[in-house]
């Protein structure tokens, strides 16, 4: 794999040397309210999530790079990766300490991936399950073409309640 440049930002395959920023990413309080997982996201987790499931091609997962810099801000991936019905699952999560807020870091992103997905994996469908009160991302996924398909009602437990989920997705043919 190779890396996928845009303007502002690139994607580059993840590596075990990613361990430490992903860890402190993902145990950011801002990106942690948006994950059904709400335990603490160790090194260990990670080290085994990148063994059973990025090494052995069941999980593609990309590192976002500003291209100013070279400086990771987040990363990107595809899992449920369903090779008979030609779709994945998309998922992001952004570094919420660096200052990338409002720039379009995280639309171009997620550009870039499906490009990858439909260009490169010749996916036909690409889907995300959101909580239903994460308007920033459901907003995103709308601005380049996704469509809600589903609200799940009390589809998830978190922390002793139950929470809705959107189902957002979109095909080949869509993308914007």
């Amino acid at each position: 794999m190779v890396k996928i440049v845009g303007e502002q930002v690139y994607l580059r395959p993840i590596t075990h040397e990613d361990t430490d920023n992903v860890v402190k990413w993902r145990n950011q309080e801002n990106v942690i309210k948006y994950y059904i997982y709400r335990g603490p996201f160790t090194k260990e987790i990670h080290e085994n999530w990148l063994k059973t499931k990025v090494d052995t091609g069941e999980v593609i997962q990309f590192i976002i790079c500003l291209k100013e810099g070279d400086v990771p801000v987040g990363s990107t991936f595809l899992k449920n990766i369903d090779k008979v019905h030609d779709r994945a699952e998309y998922g992001i999560f952004l570094d919420g300490s660096a200052d990338i807020r409002g720039r379009g870091i995280g639309t171009e992103a997620l550009r870039l991936t499906l490009k990858y997905c439909f260009e490169t994996m010749h996916l036909h469908k690409v889907f995300s399950e959101i909580l239903a009160d994460n308007d920033r991302s459901i907003k995103t996924l709308e601005k380049v073409g996704f469509k809600v398909e589903a609200h799940l009602k009390d589809h998830v437990k978190i922390e002793g309640e139950y929470r809705d989920l959107v189902l957002l997705g979109i095909l080949n043919n869509e993308k914007n």
